[in-house]
């Protein structure tokens, strides 16, 4: 006997509407994972600590995506803005800027760069992802209304495993007592506004630092001996290697027996927060502050005006514009006289690939010229350990440091830094043992390197850098 008519069409219509719920999961499923795809594959790619920024799920695209499905128009708008969010914010922290706003801020130089430095395969493939992610997203969400609210009850479940986890760090619920150290939901738009408000309240009262132990060696010495030179030397990424093999390499650079016998030197460490400026504040005036802060009153604590009453003056040597962060302008007003540049053409120059100037030897060479007349405080900030670096002009890494590397596991990257630096402490080492008058030298990094891959960035200490001081005999 043959089905009815009528049952074949229930059967029909069944499998239909089978193949249609079926469909739009894998299509809801589709979204989540295309809007996560950046963040997850960038996560493998680099290896990155899943933190705050770098959720399982995030809050702010999967909210964009919901509006999407409403609007294509405010949901691109939406979408841009969350990774935007995600972007900044990461690459602030990873540069550490003490808030986005400041990276943001920042932008106002960016004539002053060689942007074709900052462009790779990561950076190219990056973008293509999430214009094809964006694209996909907005084909994915049109007229589809249905997802709306799973996209904002998936929000709310994964914000709901984060604080069961004790990770949540929306609305205050700061209490990181992760069971697990994987963060299942966060939202960098928020991160955002808190860093932004934490730093506006931070500003309200710049600190005095502690133990500012460079601010404190140079302002001791210089101030017995009023008639002698000091010369700081601010180095560009130079952190504090993990690895004593490592570490003992870069030391060894500069503190040579032959520098010895004119030189007690000594090493130690010092805390640092903050970009290449906060290290200058914090070596110069021993302060932890914008340089946007400096009033006329904090000025007049730094070392430059300091050493002025004893009738020492003070010059400071940078290789790359002092437009820069606005150099030009505070320098001088913590006492601190810009060198300028003369027959620049004769000079080695953009030894750097993103930040073209004057490259540091010459900085070196003539910080220590500086530093031959009595009574005066030399300061030099590098430039050319700033990454990027230039993979094309690095030299090969010497078979001692290799050695050190393979065993430590330290990777390429890092171990070529290491090698730039080391560079730059061995010339620091010859011009010294070459001149005639024997200065208290202090070299200090400002920052630990920011690497983005988390396998280069740890082989540094996260809050510390090297300190190197070298007393007169």
């Amino acid at each position: 006997m043959r089905p009815r008519p009528s049952c074949c069409r229930a059967r029909a219509a069944a499998i239909a509407d089978v193949t249609s719920r079926a469909g739009a999961v894998l299509r809801f499923v589709t979204i989540v994972a295309v809007l996560h795809a950046p963040s997850w594959f960038g996560g493998w790619l680099f290896q990155v600590p899943r933190a705050e920024e770098r959720p399982l799920f995030n809050l702010d695209l999967l909210a964009a995506a919901a509006l999407a499905c409403t609007s294509s128009v405010w949901g691109m708008v939406a979408l841009l803005l969350a990774w935007a969010a995600d972007g900044f914010r990461a690459a602030a922290k990873n540069y550490h800027f003490m808030s986005t706003l400041d990276l943001v801020d920042a932008a106002r130089f960016v004539d002053m760069l060689n942007l074709q430095a900052f462009v790779s395969l990561q950076v190219v493939g990056a973008a293509v992802g999430l214009v094809a992610g964006l694209a996909a997203t907005l084909w994915l969400t049109r007229q589809s209304r249905q997802f709306v609210l799973p996209l904002l009850l998936t929000a709310v479940l994964a914000a709901a495993c984060d604080v069961a986890n004790g990770s949540f760090h929306l609305f205050g619920l700061d209490k990181d007592r992760r069971g697990i150290s994987l963060n299942y939901a966060g939202s960098p738009a928020w991160n955002v506004w808190s860093t932004e408000l934490q730093s506006r309240a931070a500003s309200v009262t710049v600190g005095a630092i502690p133990d500012p132990i460079t601010f404190r060696t140079l302002r001791d010495w210089q101030t017995g001996h009023p008639s002698r030179t000091s010369l700081l030397v601010l180095v560009e990424s130079m952190g504090l290697p993990r690895q004593p093999e490592v570490k003992h390499w870069l030391r060894a650079r500069l503190m040579t027996t032959r520098l010895a016998s004119r030189w007690d030197a000594s090493e130690t460490e010092e805390l640092f927060h903050g970009s290449t400026t906060f290290g200058e504040l914090r070596t110069l005036c021993g302060l932890y502050a914008h340089y946007s802060q400096l009033d006329d009153v904090l000025a007049a604590g730094c070392l430059p005006h300091r050493l002025a009453a004893d009738g020492v003056d003070s010059v400071g040597i940078h290789g790359f514009g002092l437009r820069m962060f606005d150099r030009g302008l505070w320098w001088p007003r913590i006492g601190l006289q810009p060198w300028r540049w003369r027959g620049e053409k004769d000079l080695a120059m953009n030894c750097n690939p993103a930040f073209p100037g004057i490259c540091d030897e010459e900085v070196i060479a003539e910080a220590v010229r500086q530093a031959q007349t009595p009574g005066r405080f030399v300061y030099a900030l590098t430039l050319d350990t700033h990454l990027p670096m230039d993979k094309k002009r690095l030299a090969p890494v010497p078979s001692d440091l290799r050695v050190i590397c393979d065993a430590t596991g330290t990777p390429l990257e890092a171990c070529q830094l290491v090698q730039e630096l080391g560079e730059l402490l061995a010339y620091l080492e010859e011009k010294l043992i070459r001149s005639e008058s024997t200065p208290l030298v202090v070299v200090v990094g400002d920052h630990g390197p920011p690497f983005s891959e988390t396998a280069n960035r740890e082989v540094f200490e996260a809050d510390r850098v090297p300190l190197f001081v070298l007393r007169p005999r």
